[in-house]
Formats: structure tokens, sequence, C-alpha cells
């Protein structure tokens, strides 16, 4: 796949989405936050175990929640 098809699929997928978005229902949009946040978290944490790779759950815990909340 060359640059400009891979620039043209980007672009339909965007379209895609916001589709998705704008026929959503609000229940449905309002879910979304939530499940955003718990993605977001799922691949700080990912990243997280692989800086620190002989943190315990409980340190990765704990890890997260300075990364989401620090200021």
């Amino acid at each position: 796949m060359d640059q400009a098809q891979t620039k043209e699929l980007i672009r339909d997928i965007d379209s895609r989405k916001l589709q998705r978005a704008r026929e959503a229902s609000m229940e449905e949009k309002m879910l979304d936050g939530p499940r955003l946040f718990r993605m977001s978290c799922q691949a700080i944490k990912a990243g997280l175990r692989l800086d620190h790779p002989d943190a315990t759950e409980s340190e990765l815990q704990r890890l997260l929640i300075e990364r989401v909340y620090s200021k």
C-alpha cells in the first residue's frame, strides 16, 4: 500500500467513525465516555508495565493513578 492509498484509507476510516458517531443514540454517546476512559487506562497501564516490568499489580495501579491524575 503506497502513501496515497494509506491517506485515502485513513480518510475513509475517519469518515466511517464520524458517521457512526452521528447515528449513535444519546445513551450510546453517554456510555462512550466511560468506555474510552477505561480503554485509555488500559493502554497507559500497558505502557507502564513495559517501563516497570518488575512492578506488582498494586504498584502499577498506583503509577496509573499518578499518571492520570497528576497535574
